[in-house]
């Protein structure tokens, strides 16, 4: 059962969080009129018709795998959506050069796409998605395959976008750009908001805890740790144990619990708890790192 109930508000920036199979990327799809609800409704700026042309004119979508003409070269594929979006040649063109130049494509504009490396189609996607100055900016997983310079770039542009009035939703497990441009945050766990908030109002849930990262050699007795009362959260990626203390905890408690298996702990770092931390304390799930 999907059960998500969203309001969007002009200027917004709203982060979905959530493991895969949460339900992230099937809500863009409904909100970018890619896919029908299956139940409720969806109103776009009044209207209920995903199939009205005057909606999709007012989304800008990127969603998880890039689509494009592979034989058509960059630029023709962001002036053939231009076009499908209602602009005009000489408002599409000045647009097109001042959007494949913050993008870093303008020298590979004539390259054919199917020869683009995926963060180049990924870049060409957010030209093609901002191109129309939509109302609503639908991104799916947007730093993915992007370098550090670009990925700076996009928070900026989506900064500027949001200030201008529009909306953006964004679906990340990213915890850094959520913190740094989100609002607010939607955490989604099988097919369920199981809480939302702005981000400060978040992580206030947090304060005082310490978040522990160890390293380890050997499997880890999590239940004893997750027994112990300053323990909020305990979870093992790979060979990594993470753990969510209560405020005033020694971090120095967890090592006691761990006995026989201490010595095997290569590294130990501790950290201010994020995002990631609450929705891990929420549901005893980790969200995947950087998707």
């Amino acid at each position: 059962m999907f059960e998500v109930s969203l309001d969007l508000q002009a200027g917004e920036v709203i982060g979905l969080m959530g493991p895969n199979g949460s339900g992230k990327s099937t809500l863009l799809r409904v909100l970018a009129t890619v896919d029908a609800p299956q139940a409720g409704t969806v109103s776009w700026f009044g209207r209920n018709d995903r199939r009205d042309p005057s909606v999709r004119r007012r989304l800008g979508i990127v969603l998880d795998q890039p689509a494009h003409f592979e034989q058509m070269t960059g630029y023709q594929n962001a002036w053939f959506f231009a076009g499908q979006l209602g602009l005009s040649g000489e408002v599409a063109a000045p647009r097109l050069e001042e959007l494949f130049r913050w993008a870093g494509l303008w020298d590979a504009r004539d390259q054919r796409a199917g020869a683009y490396s995926l963060g180049m189609k990924r870049k060409l996607s957010l030209v093609e998605a901002l191109v129309h100055r939509p109302e609503i900016l639908l991104l799916d997983e947007p730093t993915l395959a992007l370098d550090y310079r670009a990925e700076l770039d996009l928070i900026e542009r989506i900064q500027l976008v949001s200030l201008t009035g529009a909306a953006v939703i964004l679906a990340t497990n990213d915890v850094h750009l959520a913190e740094r441009i989100c609002d607010r945050v939607l955490f989604l766990h099988q097919g369920r908001i199981i809480r939302e908030g702005h981000v400060p109002t978040l992580l206030s849930e947090l304060a005082g805890s310490k978040e522990v990262e160890l390293q380890m050699h050997s499997p880890v007795p999590l239940e004893n740790l997750r027994a112990l009362p300053s323990v909020e959260a305990a979870n093992v990626e790979g060979d990594t144990l993470h753990v969510v203390l209560a405020r005033g905890t020694n971090p120095a408690e967890v090592l006691a619990v761990l006995n026989g298996t201490a010595d095997l702990v290569s590294t130990m770092r501790v950290r201010r708890p994020n995002l990631g931390d609450l929705f891990l304390k929420l549901t005893g799930v980790a969200l995947p790192a950087g998707e």
